[in-house]
């Protein structure tokens, strides 16, 4: 690509413009920088970077030093990409007031690789070491490859009891071969344990939680990923702002462990909110929270919570006041390490499209790990009662007995759940899986009025793809059995869902007319079915924020019962959108236009498209 500023001789000024300015006759300045020979490395690439770059944007004197410089840039980014041969020219080329530089590239052949490796002791073998090395004998060299990696390098000993070992490297051109020998020289040192462990910046309870989290034992052998994880964990803890976990390599072989904590702020108040839409509904969501850690008790947080919203459906049928509020005692470390317990009790006010809900609640909840950090359990009881008001009048009396609107509703489970996330990322994941089972069981020896059984799975899979583009795959399975609580039933459509529907609703719904108007009211179903395959694909970046695109399949039912789910006979959706990715995670804009099913009989009857703005990856 030629980079050129547009330049037009004033005869009666007798003076040239570029970017706006004015040049006086007689003044040179930098019309265009041009390059010649260049191949393996295209123009915009030795652009980026080079002081002449500037120079030409601001339409700014030509500068003889800089032309050296950059021819200097040039050839280092060439040597960096393993280009050991390669030579840079420059030549000046003048029309009138109006300088042109050009650079001419020999770029010769790039270098292979060829790694040595001396100095490593007996107990770690050289594939270890070859392993962290992102360069394979024989191929391409490619210089930041090899600097990134000294880290990880160095690394390898270290993890293996090394606490003092050094590493020398160094890299060897053999012009003649046109390779890269890249030296890696180990002065391993003595073979380590550790020794002591000292906390500072906090006592007591916290202080023995932050030992509980120390991911190694005096006498254990030395070991750099042990200090690293030790850090995560006590960032994981969620009550310190600052972590620092540093070892004593001072003389001998017992290595003593320093850890500084700084807490975060005790008192935190939050505010915010958000507006959403979508094809059925406008909405306005506002959040207030207030908490406090430590207390009662050190290892305790007590939290206030306020959520408040308000819906306006686009049809004009009704508008949705929607209250949430919590309050919460939550406390760490319940009797093991990593185990969270808390209690909870709040009132509710929900209007949703059939009905308006309203009733208090209770919770206990209780989780901890099961031998990793990937994998967790989970275990609860709850007990809600629920009155209902403001019933639609497509709702007949039969339908409001056969869903349970006609009577007070009191609802207690036990809750049980298994999550195994084994993704490399939790909001914008690449590789890897998770999985989740959670079952509840409605009965009177919990408190309910209701007996049931409802079991919820969700399964979701990530491939990495060329070019950092990703496919990702999720299905999802609920199903309730016995009595069905209105306030329980399951719906699909929205964001993260069948993306052909607007938000719930896809599911067992009745339409009719309603003050002149014919309307669709959905009302949940027993069963659920979900599924979506996705690819993700980058395509440029905007202000440093990644921009991509995404194309999407998605099938989804709700039925009436478990039993009638067909899954040959889904509910199928199409679509593409877009992903900003910002710091507070992906912006998403989908479309999704549905591909069956749009009859009369149909969940919301007629639609054949909805789009989602929202934060968040679908799944």
């Amino acid at each position: 690509m030629l980079v050129r500023r547009s330049w037009l001789p004033l005869i009666a000024l007798s003076s040239a413009c570029a970017h706006g300015r004015a040049h006086p006759a007689g003044e040179e300045w930098l019309a265009e920088v041009d390059f010649e020979g260049n191949r393996r490395l295209g123009d915009k690439a030795l652009m980026t970077g080079l002081g002449l770059h500037r120079v030409l944007k601001r339409g700014g004197a030509l500068d003889p030093y800089l032309v050296q410089v950059d021819a200097d840039r040039i050839r280092g980014e060439y040597l960096r990409r393993g280009y050991l041969d390669v030579d840079v020219r420059s030549r000046v080329e003048r029309k009138g007031d109006a300088a042109t530089v050009i650079y001419t590239v020999e770029e010769g052949v790039r270098a292979g690789t060829r790694v040595v490796i001396t100095g490593l002791p007996d107990d770690v073998r050289a594939a270890e070491v070859r392993a962290r090395l992102p360069l394979v004998d024989g191929q391409p060299f490619d210089y930041e490859a090899y600097d990134r990696a000294k880290a990880p390098l160095l690394a390898v000993l270290q993890d293996a009891g090394y606490a003092r070992a050094q590493l020398e490297t160094s890299v060897v051109a053999d012009r003649a071969a046109h390779t890269a020998i890249v030296e890696l020289v180990y002065t391993p040192g003595p073979r380590c344990t550790f020794g002591a462990v000292e906390v500072a910046g906090v006592t007591g309870e916290l202080a023995r939680a932050v030992r509980e989290r120390v991911a190694f034992t005096p006498g254990q052998v030395y070991s750099a990923q042990a200090l690293l994880q030790t850090q995560r964990n006590l960032y994981g803890f969620g009550r310190f702002s600052t972590v620092q976990v540093q070892s004593d390599k001072a003389a001998g072989e017992v290595v003593g462990v320093h850890i500084a904590v700084a807490q975060s702020a005790r008192h935190e108040v939050r505010l915010g909110g958000g507006i959403g839409t979508d094809p059925a509904s406008y909405e306005v969501r506002g959040r207030a929270g207030y908490s406090v850690a430590g207390w009662p008790f050190p290892l305790d947080t007590a939290t206030l919570d306020l959520r408040p919203a308000y819906a306006v459906l686009r049809d004009g049928s009704k508008y949705e006041p929607r209250i949430r509020a919590l309050a919460k005692l939550e406390r760490r470390d319940l009797f093991w390490t990593y185990t969270k317990a808390a209690v909870e009790a709040g009132y509710n006010y929900l209007t949703v499209e059939a009905y308006t809900s309203y009733g208090p609640l209770a919770r206990l909840g209780f989780e901890t790990r099961l031998g990793s950090d990937k994998v967790v359990l989970r275990v609860g009881w709850g007990l809600e009662s629920v009155g209902f008001r403001n019933i639609s009048s497509l709702i007949d009396p039969a339908l409001r007995a056969q869903i349970g609107l006609d009577r007070h509703e009191r609802i207690g489970t036990y809750e049980q759940g298994l999550i195994d996330d084994l993704r490399d990322h939790p909001i914008e994941p690449t590789l890897g899986g998770y999985g989740e089972l959670r079952t509840m069981e409605g009965t009177k020896y919990g408190g309910s009025a209701y007996d049931y059984f409802s079991v919820v799975s969700d399964l979701r899979g990530y491939v990495p793809l060329v070019g950092g583009a990703v496919l990702a795959a999720h299905a999802r399975f609920g199903a309730i059995y016995g009595d069905v609580p209105a306030t329980e039933r399951l719906f699909s459509g929205g964001t993260n869902s069948q993306r052909g529907f607007s938000e719930r609703r896809l599911a067992p719904s009745v339409t009719g007319d309603d003050d002149g108007t014919t309307r669709t009211v959905p009302y949940g179903g027993a069963g659920l079915l979900d599924t979506s395959l996705e690819a993700r694909v980058p395509i440029t970046t905007i202000k440093t924020m990644p921009l991509g695109v995404a194309v999407f399949l998605d099938g989804g039912d709700v039925t009436e019962t478990p039993a009638e789910l067909d899954p040959m006979h889904l509910h199928w959706a199409i679509g593409g959108g877009l992903r900003l990715l910002t710091i507070v995670g992906p912006v998403r804009l989908d479309i999704g236009y549905r591909l069956n099913r749009t009859g009369a009989r149909e969940p919301d009857p007629g639609s054949h498209y909805a789009y989602h703005l929202t934060i968040g990856e679908a799944f």
